[in-house]
């Protein structure tokens, strides 16, 4: 529509030059020799010379034409083979993905002659190497691309992941560090050393490329803070004894960065009292208490000082209840309180309301210490063979049967990185494994007081359902046990 419109502005000016020219005086006059003269009108003259200079660019364009014809046919073959070599290009790279290895080494061959853009070639030959698990030539055509400009970082990627296909793992990391250098905005480089890190145990790296992800925006929040508390808790584990101070000063800062972590207030506290300090690690299990009861706080509380009597314990515990009260585990530690003071009303009042919720084996169990000492065995004994069938408390697998606890393996600890680090879940592998754990029935609030035996006319006597009455159930709450107390008292 351009030319067009520019075609008839041409013509126009041209009629009104050849217009204004047939009004001008004069003509030309043109001498062929000594007595023969040709004299022409100015307007004439005009026009003759505007058509011989477009005879001339015609002859011309078309000698011009003819003398680049084999060039032009040339050019022609070129393009054509490159729209095939990229066509080839196109499809070789779709073959790969879909897994057909014949027909994306057989793309490849056509493309590699003629296609245009080097970076794609190398990226077919990587894909179609990668998957015939040729990962050394995958890693040769990887590498190569990330010398091209705007390849760097799929060729790194690409390099890292068929280093760590061969099994060098070092080669790996010695990629994504190169691309983590790159400042780009992917976050696959700080992912995969973080992960390459954290898969070997070398926690005090992964610290490094965890403060270089947050700098970098790669990872921010609650997620950054239980990570970093779950390595410096796991690297100070793994110093040795002599290296206390230094495994207590990560521990400081593992609660610092999550205080919701128990295994850094539990592994804190335990230094502390090795090294005698028993009100600073009293105050630490408080602080891990306060932002998450956990019961292996408290069964490390009861033992912080082997001199403590038991009414000294009962005040450690009840420290450590007051800094959350309303929590399920202090509930259950303030049922156990009771039992070893032999206040089984009250020890049962607390974990009745406490099956209503939630009817662990555990609960099942204390449930029938409690109904045992009160004296009702038949009720114990429905107690105890509901705790058989019952549920198990995923955080009591954190005590082993000895009483230790939170004692993590290296694969452990990588594993809480990302269940406790991404989504706050402490589980230890115990519980999944359905292995071994400390006995939730095992009586280990605190030693209970010496008895007195009363004679067989002192002895309370449990009520007798009264006819048509109905014995407690999971969903009642034990009013008839506090009616006994009332009568018993």
């Amino acid at each position: 529509m351009i030319v067009l419109f520019l075609l008839i502005a041409l013509i126009v000016l041209a009629g009104i030059a050849v217009l204004w020219a047939s009004r001008l005086p004069g003509s030309v006059l043109i001498t062929l020799g000594p007595e023969t003269a040709i004299e022409l009108k100015l307007v004439v003259a005009i026009l003759a010379v505007l058509l011989l200079g477009a005879a001339m660019a015609m002859i011309w364009g078309a000698v011009t034409g003819l003398l680049k014809l084999p060039s032009r046919f040339t050019e022609a073959r070129h393009e054509s083979k490159v729209r095939k070599a990229n066509k080839a290009l196109a499809d070789g790279l779709l073959s790969a993905e879909a897994g057909d290895v014949r027909s994306a080494k057989r793309y490849a061959s056509k493309a590699s002659q003629h296609a245009d853009d080097e970076r794609m070639k190398l990226l077919l030959e990587a894909r179609t190497a990668e998957i015939s698990d040729d990962w050394s030539g995958a890693e040769r055509a990887w590498g190569l691309l990330a010398r091209l400009p705007g390849g760097q970082l799929a060729g790194l990627r690409g390099a890292a992941t068929a280093a760590s296909e061969r099994g060098d793992v070092a080669g790996a990391e010695a990629r994504a560090r190169e691309a983590l250098e790159m400042r780009t905005e992917a976050d696959w480089p700080f992912n995969a050393l973080f992960d390459s890190q954290i898969a070997r145990g070398h926690w005090q790296d992964a610290l490094q490329t965890l403060a270089i992800g947050e700098k970098r925006g790669a990872i921010k929040g609650d997620s950054l803070r239980r990570r970093r508390a779950v390595l410096y808790t796991a690297l100070a584990c793994a110093l040795p004894n002599a290296e206390r101070r230094d495994a207590q000063r990560m521990l400081a800062d593992a609660i610092r960065s999550a205080s919701t972590f128990p295994p850094a207030a539990y592994h804190g506290a335990r230094h502390l009292m090795m090294d005698g300090k028993v009100k600073a690690a009293q105050g630490v299990l408080e602080l891990g208490w306060k932002a998450h009861p956990h019961p292996a706080l408290a069964h490390l509380c009861r033992r912080l000082d082997p001199a403590d009597t038991p009414k000294s314990q009962i005040g450690r515990l009840e420290s450590l209840i007051a800094t959350n009260p309303d929590a399920r585990e202090s509930k259950i530690l303030k049922a156990e309180i009771a039992m070893a003071s032999r206040d089984w009303m009250s020890a049962i009042r607390v974990l009745a309301l406490l099956v209503e919720e939630k009817p662990t084996a555990r609960l099942c169990l204390l449930l029938e210490q409690a109904l045992r000492g009160y004296g009702d065995a038949k009720e114990a004994d429905r107690w105890g063979r509901m705790a058989v069938t019952a549920s198990r408390e995923a955080e009591w697998s954190d005590i082993d049967p000895n009483g230790n606890a939170f004692d993590y393996s290296r694969r452990d600890w990588g594993r809480l990185v990302y269940a406790f680090g991404d989504a706050g879940n402490l589980v230890h592998p115990r519980y999944e494994a359905y292995g071994r754990e400390l006995e939730a029935g095992r009586h280990i609030a605190l030693p209970a007081p010496v008895r007195r035996v009363r004679p067989a006319s002192e002895a309370p006597t449990p009520r007798q359902p009264m006819p048509g009455e109905r014995p407690l159930k999971l969903s009642e709450p034990p009013v008839d046990y506090v009616q006994d107390a009332d009568e018993e008292r």
